[in-house]
């Protein structure tokens, strides 16, 4: 027998976001998947453009990976998987590899800000980033949701049920074995203050330019907006970048 799930977009709460200059733009609505199928837990899902979450076996196929934009890929492993779970194509992508431990002695917050200076290289150059881990619905999610929090200023929560909406798979009981749901809780206030100093030196470059005409420093880093079109407020487009009980899932 089938089993139906309904995830409608509006149990989503608090897509809204603070205003320009930081963060970004809210997500494009249009993205929430309309279903879910068993077999898409072995590929990956586009969480936001162009950043890709899923399993290994999503990393191994090149002429996928081409297809789908992808120039950065951050793979994620427990030290006893890295004969299995490797770079495949080390010449054709950039790659960030991490042992990380599918436990409580993990500190996740630590590796945050390695895996943001990835992906922040992957956008600024318009690239695609894959974040995979062996299943794609513990460590590899961890990190993305992580990264949502710091973009978009929301709490675990809200960042955690977008990308349920992404990937319906990503397993909220695996989150909380591996001690990562009380990490990313904690992470909450530190990503607020890294945003709010980010914002500080934002606004710092803005009366730079304003008073004397010139990017102090050179040329300011871009920032990344996700309307939909991928245009940021300046006018330059650009772009981002196995737990087997869930069943089919129709998100009309």
């Amino acid at each position: 027998m089938t089993h139906v799930a309904s995830l409608q977009p509006n149990h989503v709460p608090g897509l809204a976001v603070p205003q320009p200059p930081w963060p970004p733009a809210q997500p494009p609505s249009n993205m929430l998947l309309k279903e879910w199928k068993y077999e898409m837990r072995r590929e990956a899902q586009e969480i936001l453009p162009g950043l890709y979450l899923g399993p290994f076996q999503a990393s191994t196929n090149m002429a996928k990976l081409r297809s789908m934009g992808v120039t950065h890929i951050i793979c994620l492993r427990d030290s006893v998987e890295a004969r299995l779970i490797f770079p495949r194509f080390p010449t054709e992508f950039q790659y960030l590899t991490l042992d990380v431990a599918d436990s409580g002695t993990q500190n996740i917050i630590s590796i945050f800000p390695q895996c943001r200076a990835f992906l922040d290289e992957a956008m600024n150059i318009r690239g695609g980033v894959l974040v995979h881990d062996n299943s794609g619905i513990a460590t590899a999610p961890a990190i993305v949701i992580g990264y949502l929090m710091y973009l978009f200023g929301w709490e675990f929560e809200t960042a955690l049920q977008f990308v349920q909406s992404k990937r319906y798979c990503v397993s909220t009981a695996s989150l909380l074995i591996c001690k990562f749901e009380n990490q990313l809780r904690e992470y909450a206030p530190i990503a607020a203050a890294q945003r709010g100093y980010q914002q500080l030196q934002q606004q710092q470059q803005q009366t730079g330019q304003s008073s004397n005409g010139l990017q102090p420093n050179g040329v300011p880093p871009r920032k990344r907006s996700w309307d939909g079109e991928g245009d940021t407020a300046g006018g330059q487009r650009i772009r981002l970048g196995d737990d087997d009980d869930e069943a089919d899932v129709d998100m009309e």
